[in-house]
């Protein structure tokens, strides 16, 4: 075999195969593919295909957007109320002033703040505002008569009628087994009561002031101060929402402008629920 014959043919296969590759990436670049559509006329197959399509129209349409409202988000809401009491009375005895020994005077006749009469000081969605008491000073654990007209099987004619360690219904405490002259004698007579174990003297439930005035007046003008937040959390902070103004103010039933306003006093509270605030006041009620 030639030697210069080889030499010659390995330069041409070299430009043989570069030709064939530009010529394959030039056709790669102009050339394009489509499909081929080919149209069939089966009645079953057509009304197949249609029935299909429309029940994916009426599923989309009507059931995910319609009624179950696909297209909303829904998230948990996240609110707080809360609550504070402002404001402060003055009790007095008056012209009704009762037989109470005047070192105990000044139980009743005294000014009360928010510290004295909201008890508790937070409740779960409400609030608790004192405007009537009963006080019962001085007690001291010991032996003291029962109250016979809470307890009125608590009477007795002598000790036979009293056992010891006997709980009678709505007793103050277990009875001690002796029978001795009651010590409200102005209330219910000269009668004798069984003697029993208790906080003494026992809680006198009688309203110092009667049924007609409550000790603590003027609570009708104390304010509530109520806010009220929601959030969605999960669609962002600009989902916050309060009932906070630009300024605080005071609620007036009478005038649109204060509508907003979250400061509202007790007495105006108790009208628009239709209660009687004095009445309320007086017996209380929730």
């Amino acid at each position: 075999m030639d030697p210069s014959v080889s030499e010659v043919t390995k330069p041409s296969k070299i430009k043989m195969l570069q030709h064939k590759a530009i010529e394959s990436i030039i056709n790669h670049v102009i050339e394009y593919e489509t499909p081929k559509v080919v149209t069939v006329h089966n009645p079953s197959i057509g009304l197949l295909r249609r029935s299909l399509q429309l029940g994916v129209v009426l599923y989309v349409g009507l059931y995910q957007l319609w009624y179950a409202q696909g297209y909303q988000e829904f998230a948990d809401m996240e609110s707080s109320v809360t609550t504070k009491v402002k404001g402060y009375s003055q009790s007095s005895l008056g012209s009704k002033r009762p037989p109470i020994p005047s070192a105990q005077s000044m139980m009743y006749e005294r000014v009360w703040d928010e510290a004295d009469y909201v008890v508790p000081p937070a409740e779960n969605g409400a609030f608790f505002v004192t405007t009537n008491v009963v006080i019962t000073p001085n007690q001291t654990m010991g032996h003291c008569p029962e109250d016979p007209g809470e307890v009125p099987e608590s009477i007795c004619t002598d000790s036979n009628n009293c056992m010891a360690n006997k709980h009678l219904i709505k007793s103050h405490g277990p009875q001690t087994g002796r029978c001795i002259p009651t010590d409200r004698p102005a209330k219910y007579g000269n009668i004798t009561v069984c003697e029993i174990q208790s906080w003494c003297p026992v809680e006198d439930d009688r309203l110092v002031l009667g049924n007609d005035t409550s000790l603590i007046t003027g609570s009708e003008n104390h304010t509530v101060f109520i806010k009220n937040s929601i959030r969605f959390s999960y669609f962002g902070d600009r989902f916050h929402r309060n009932n906070m103004p630009d300024h605080v103010c005071i609620y007036n039933f009478t005038d649109p402008d204060s509508w907003m306003c979250n400061i509202f006093k007790l007495g105006d509270i108790v009208a628009a629920a239709g209660g009687d605030y004095l009445t309320l006041s007086i017996s209380g009620g929730v």
